[in-house]
């Protein structure tokens, strides 16, 4: 290499060098491209087997223009630093990349304005579908899906009423099971560790499940037994610091997801409370590590994979691109281990009078 010497750029290699090396038209090249179930299988061989020893790629905006469709799919999630996103995501990726879609995917970190940005940047640039995170979205993004009428589904959240495409569950079913669970221990002065619920329907929903579920017994989440804290192990410590210096604090908290709950853990062993025999703490997740807790997580299983495959199944029946059904409501359930127990002093003739055999109520 000559110093201030121009790099010499490589030779662009077209469709007639592919037809050329492959012995067939450029039309045939082209249908190889952008409609292969056209071709015999024996031409689709020669034109595969020409571009690749070629090195060729095709022109992304020309072949746009000639089918229609980028076949790329825009997904505009909270975070990635949360391991449920990441797992539902790559269980997405997976299920796009077997119909031969790209994903892109941006992330808002719970800001609306930078979520209607990712929303506009991806339809501006042609993607054939979107996925977004919940069911609340600033008005400016649904009308920006209305208008583009690029087709969209919301994850990880739904409810009967919804009126969109939805894959995901129940968040207040899920916070009333958690909060059955304590119930039926014999819990009845219960708070609540939650997720930031403005702009986060997921939070907001397993708060009120939880609340529902207490009213349905004869008790109440006392507003001063309920703390937001964003998602992480610094929330779970500081919302239980807040909750333990209560006048009354509870006998067994309620945290919005595993990360808060660890954190929660993490403080109740610094302080030398005894978990569950002193106090009980929940999550929601089932991430991996709540099995590593200690004590293990009683905590709410979500089907983090399932929920990325179905939405790209949705998405791709949308497109007309498969058949294969998909499940608008993902089941979920409860997964009871050590870190819940009856409140301490409840004696066996207490416990099993308190027990509440909880029901789901749709």
């Amino acid at each position: 290499m000559f110093p201030g010497r121009p790099r010499s750029r490589p030779a662009i290699i077209t469709l007639a060098n592919v037809a050329r090396k492959a012995g067939v038209s450029k039309a045939t090249v082209s249908r190889a491209l952008t409609r292969p179930d056209k071709l015999s299988k024996a031409t689709l061989e020669r034109v595969t087997r020409a571009s690749k020893q070629l090195g060729y790629v095709s022109h992304g905006v020309a072949r746009a223009l000639a089918t229609g469709t980028t076949h790329t799919i825009g997904a505009v999630i909270p975070t990635l630093e949360n391991a449920i996103y990441a797992v539902s995501t790559g269980s997405l990726e997976r299920r796009l990349d077997q119909a031969g879609y790209l994903l892109l995917v941006a992330c808002h970190e719970f800001n609306s304005q930078a979520e209607i940005r990712a929303v506009r940047a991806f339809i501006s640039r042609g993607v054939d579908g979107i996925v977004l995170v919940g069911l609340a979205h600033a008005p400016e993004t649904m009308q920006l899906l209305r208008e583009s009428r690029v087709p969209y589904v919301l994850t990880w959240s739904t409810r009967p009423q919804a009126r969109k495409p939805t894959v995901g569950f129940d968040n207040r079913y899920a916070g009333r099971l958690i909060a059955e669970h304590l119930i039926r221990l014999g819990h009845q002065r219960v708070g609540m560790i939650a997720g930031i619920t403005k702009g986060n329907d997921r939070a907001a929903d397993r708060l009120m499940g939880v609340r529902h579920a207490l009213a349905n017994a004869g008790l109440k989440l006392s507003p001063e037994l309920v703390v937001e804290r964003p998602y992480s192990l610094d929330g779970g410590t500081e919302g239980i610091a807040l909750l333990l210096s209560r006048h009354r604090p509870p006998t067994a908290i309620v945290c919005g997801n595993d990360i808060l709950a660890l954190g929660a853990l993490r403080e109740a062993h610094a302080r030398k409370i005894a978990v569950p025999r002193e106090l009980s703490i929940t999550g929601f997740d089932d991430m991996p590590i709540a099995e590593l807790g200690n004590p293990p997580l009683t905590t709410v299983h979500f089907p983090m994979a399932e929920i990325g495959w179905h939405t790209g199944t949705a998405l791709l029946r949308t497109l007309g691109k498969t058949e294969d059904a998909f499940e608008s409501e993902l089941p979920i359930r409860l997964v009871v281990r050590n870190s819940t127990a009856p409140p301490e002093g409840l004696s066996d003739f207490e416990f099993k009078g308190k027990a509440f055999s909880g029901r789901r109520q749709r």
